[in-house]
């Protein structure tokens, strides 16, 4: 493998920490809930099981990607190990005694473009949310429609707004979905 290939994987540290903290806030009522059709079978229905299979399903998806952080992490610095720790490095540049140089500073080719700061600024907020919420993120894409739903609950609600409820609701969700991707591609460039 070439040197210029492995960088440091700095989304696994944030996989291994969100992880660790979703599953740790979320993994007592995830286990409650996948147990409610053993411990209270009168109450067994296609509700409880599909909430059951979901609650798997999320902690199977949070195992599996801080499985593959934790592997990044640990090839990552395998790699570091097996690599010259001076490569890379530029000399210092010396003087003889009669101010010739001695050594020069090597070239590093091109320089590497720094990646921008605005795409962590976007995933923040949906981690943070994610973290936050734990199993209640489920409820996000219903959310709009729940919200125009409890809208016509009062009698003087006009007509528009659950609709506009649900534009609004729908178009923020889509542009932030739309920001996230184009988020993770700008940090995912080379």
């Amino acid at each position: 493998m070439k040197q210029t290939e492995i960088t440091n994987p700095i989304w696994a540290y944030f996989v291994l920490i969100g992880g660790g903290i979703f599953a740790f806030s979320t993994l007592p009522g995830m286990l409650l809930l996948m147990t409610v059709p053993f411990w209270k079978p009168d109450e067994i229905s296609f509700f409880s099981i599909l909430f059951m299979v979901i609650g798997l399903c999320v902690l199977i998806v949070i195992g599996w990607g801080m499985k593959k952080a934790f592997v990044a992490i640990k090839t990552y610095r395998a790699w570091l190990k097996t690599v010259d720790p001076v490569v890379g490095e530029k000399p210092i540049e010396l003087i003889g005694g009669k101010g010739e140089k001695i050594a020069e500073p090597f070239d590093d080719g091109p320089e590497k473009k720094k990646k921008p700061i605005w795409p962590w600024i976007a995933l923040a907020p949906g981690a943070l949310l994610l973290v936050s919420s734990g199993p209640g993120v489920l409820m996000l894409p219903i959310a709009p429609l729940f919200l125009a739903g409890m809208s016509t609950d009062s009698g003087n609600t006009p007509g528009y707004v659950p609709g506009m409820i649900i534009v609004i609701g729908y178009g923020l969700l889509i542009g932030y979905i739309v920001l996230v991707v184009k988020a993770i591609k700008r940090l995912r460039a080379k």
